[in-house]
């Protein structure tokens, strides 16, 4: 996958794929390099090592979602090292995986830790466009260990330029550039919608949750889009959804002491569970604003991913 390396063809493709899909043009390149990303890990020693999971994985993986994410988010399956053996190799999926691109340090966000490591990347951009927010022009890169990552699938992975030549006959490019589609582990997509409910319940438990809950806002957006899924929604009514939302509360509760005090808190007293429409009241502007920025089609009206959350909330009462 070297299409990058062909500049004047890259920005010409990035701009006929945008005009093609009438997106931003700065979309259409980040979700290349994020891509590249991705097929770097599928080309790796290491593809069998690893889970891509969290948001970008229900868009890239799925199909699920219409929004543009800066992070890719990855677990390592069953990892028995321990100490600096594990530390390295987590260190070298990453250095395997970003190549191309030039690591920043950003305060609060760049994390080194021996089963957790989190970074951040810039790319060359050739747009001249503007990405604002979370939809800058970098990509955060997290590789952990502790995400008991069970419960994954192979899935077909491609970028929005790879489409474009297939829906507009362009095979030849496709062979020259590398473009093909690809296969990556990714986690199940039940599995993504629990672990993104538990986030939420979780940082519910802040001192101040209405703040907490902003800076997690895309969940509320690919939850309402994971229960409009056909596989998600029968999993949603059944009998394992709620025994299984227990399970990982209490692995949760096991590994993470942030917010101070949340594992002895029932999650009856959430404000997600006992007052959600006055929290809602303070998170929806922030819901509007920011996935306005990140999504290439309409969003979800506010009410309609307010009622949604209501619905899956009564199911873990």
């Amino acid at each position: 996958m070297n299409l990058h390396t062909n500049k004047e063809l890259f920005y010409t493709l990035i701009t006929l794929t945008a005009r093609h899909f009438r997106m931003t043009p700065a979309f259409v390149e980040k979700d290349y390099w994020i891509t590249l990303i991705l097929y770097n890990l599928a080309n790796s020693p290491f593809s069998n090592d690893a889970v891509f999971k969290g948001g970008t994985s229900l868009s890239k993986g799925y199909r699920l979602t219409n929004r543009v994410s800066e992070d890719i988010d990855i677990a390592v399956i069953e990892e028995k090292l321990t100490g600096n053996a594990l530390k390295t190799k987590i260190r070298n999926i990453e250095k395997g995986i970003t190549i191309n691109f030039t690591e920043i340090t950003v305060p609060n966000i760049s994390s080194k830790g021996s089963i957790f490591r989190k970074s951040v990347f810039v790319y060359p951009s050739i747009i001249s466009g503007v990405l604002n927010g979370n939809a800058s022009k970098r990509i955060i890169v997290e590789i952990n260990s502790f995400a008991n990552p069970y419960s994954y699938l192979q899935q077909e992975i491609t970028s929005f330029i790879s489409e474009f030549l297939l829906e507009t006959k362009q095979p030849q490019t496709i062979d020259e550039y590398g473009l093909h589609s690809f296969s990556l582990n990714v986690l199940d997509k039940r599995r993504t919608m629990l672990e993104k409910l538990v986030s939420l319940i979780r940082f519910s438990f802040s001192e101040n949750p209405t703040q907490a809950l902003a800076s997690k806002i895309r969940h509320f957006y690919d939850l309402y889009y994971l229960t409009q899924d056909f596989d998600c929604q029968g999993y949603l009514e059944s009998t394992h959804f709620k025994s299984d939302f227990s399970e990982l509360l209490s692995h949760d509760k096991d590994a993470f002491d942030t917010p101070k005090g949340w594992q002895i808190k029932d999650i009856s007293t959430s404000p997600l569970v006992d007052n959600f429409s006055a929290l809602w009241g303070g998170l929806k502007t922030t819901y509007q604003n920011e996935l306005s920025q990140l999504a290439f089609e309409t969003i979800p009206d506010e009410k309609l991913v307010a009622q949604n959350f209501e619905k899956i909330i009564n199911r873990i009462r």
